[in-house]
């Protein structure tokens, strides 16, 4: 008797002139079990590495399918959008929200009232409320994906944005402006010229004299401005996609310019200040320290507890060789290492194709140190991917400064 779920019978079968009779039983193959739906909405963009337009090369994915990309200060399909929504211009001291800003214009509260006489007491900043992200890459596309749902932590996505010596926050606070020192404090003031000329750790040691939490622009909290930029314009060249900002300038700009320009704004010309994600000078003007990121022979990463070595930080990647300043073509495309250049060519000019930025990461038996967005006069190879890794503790120069951020309380 033939078992169940199975097939049994006499063969035969005839090779090369020869008869070979036989019985078989053919059982029924187990069925495939089906793939988990994921329970969150998640939108994205999918990167071609073989296709150098920097326009061409990316494709919206997931919930974004379908969207029309941002241009300039046009939101195409992110208006009123979830995600972008958790982003808040406000005055901030000690860490604490005082007023949220109207984001069209940072000279009202969000109820329309003049703050005019409080922005010096307070520093304007942009508060990013909690979400999630995941970069990954295959042998052919860089993915990098957002999305506000918890339940995505279970399929690869982090919130390492907002995570800080080693304790997740719901929030963090990035300074609406380039910074300027006053009485010995990083601030994100109007009205003022960008401190530069020091070195990153005279930075960090104003930004943290603001109180706990309080430090310059950390590695792990750009990475998802980056992420955001990307999902919001769809393309990698982010100079065409939202505007030039300060980057074909003979001098550099106060900060408060695009004051009333709203969250998103830019145009061509090459001496007028850019806003991305409500942050003023997001590339151009002067270039910006990070902080919590340090290359020697190894790749190393903090969340907190920054210093210059690297010591205490996390090795995620070999250096064994460096990567060259040029047009980054390649990132490592990690959750960890985001848009750090993986590879570059260093006879393309800036602006022509893959990620269109300068980009360089130095491996050297001192720790090298990075800095991101380009400067006044950097024109195409700044942008929102402009990273450059190898500077030493001790360089300084009028084109670099850095911006405040708020990471959380102890």
């Amino acid at each position: 008797m033939a078992k169940k779920n199975a097939i049994s019978g006499k063969i035969e079968i005839e090779i090369s002139g020869v008869k070979y009779t036989g019985t078989v039983e053919l059982k029924e193959a187990p069925k495939a079990e089906a793939k988990e739906t994921p329970k969150y909405k998640a939108w994205g963009v999918r990167i071609d590495r073989t296709v150098k337009d920097p326009e061409k090369a990316v494709e919206y994915i997931g919930e974004a399918q379908g969207y029309e990309p941002a241009r300039g200060a046009t939101p195409g399909s992110w208006e009123n959008h979830p995600i972008f929504n958790k982003i808040k211009p406000c005055l901030l001291v000690d860490g604490n929200v005082a007023i949220y800003l109207n984001p069209n214009n940072y000279l009202q509260a969000e109820n329309g009232l003049s703050v005019d006489g409080l922005r010096d007491y307070f520093d304007t900043m942009v508060e990013f409320g909690k979400l999630y992200y995941r970069i990954t890459q295959d042998s052919r596309y860089t993915y990098a994906e957002v999305t506000d749902d918890p339940a995505s932590l279970e399929y690869g996505f982090t919130d390492y944005a907002y995570s800080y010596k080693g304790k997740v926050r719901d929030k963090f606070y990035i300074g609406a402006y380039k910074g300027v020192i006053k009485n010995g404090k990083l601030r994100s003031m109007f009205g003022e010229l960008p401190t530069g000329n020091k070195t990153i750790g005279a930075f960090r040691t104003a930004a943290q004299a603001n109180g706990t939490g309080y430090e310059i622009l950390p590695f792990n909290k750009l990475t998802l401005l980056q992420v955001l930029y990307l999902i919001r314009y769809k393309s990698l060249d982010s100079r065409a996609a939202l505007g030039k900002g300060v980057t074909e300038s003979s001098e550099y700009k106060a900060t408060g310019g695009a004051d009333t320009d709203g969250l998103y704004s830019g145009s061509q010309d090459g001496t007028k200040q850019i806003k991305c994600h409500g942050i003023e000078d997001f590339w151009g003007n002067v270039l910006e320290w990070v902080d919590g990121f340090v290359t020697t022979d190894k790749i190393k990463i903090a969340d907190g507890n920054f210093n210059d070595k690297g010591d205490g930080y996390e090795a995620v990647a070999d250096l064994p060789e460096t990567v060259y300043g040029g047009v980054i073509t390649d990132v490592h495309g990690n959750n960890k290492l985001g848009f750090t250049p993986k590879a570059t060519d260093d006879d393309m000019c800036a602006g022509e194709g893959y990620y269109c930025n300068y980009g360089s990461t130095w491996t050297d038996d001192t720790a090298g140190l990075p800095y991101f967005g380009g400067f006044r006069s950097g024109g195409a190879g700044a942008g929102a991917f402009y990273c450059c890794c190898g500077c030493s503790a001790s360089g300084a120069c009028p084109d670099f400064g850095a911006r405040l951020a708020f990471c959380g309380k102890e």
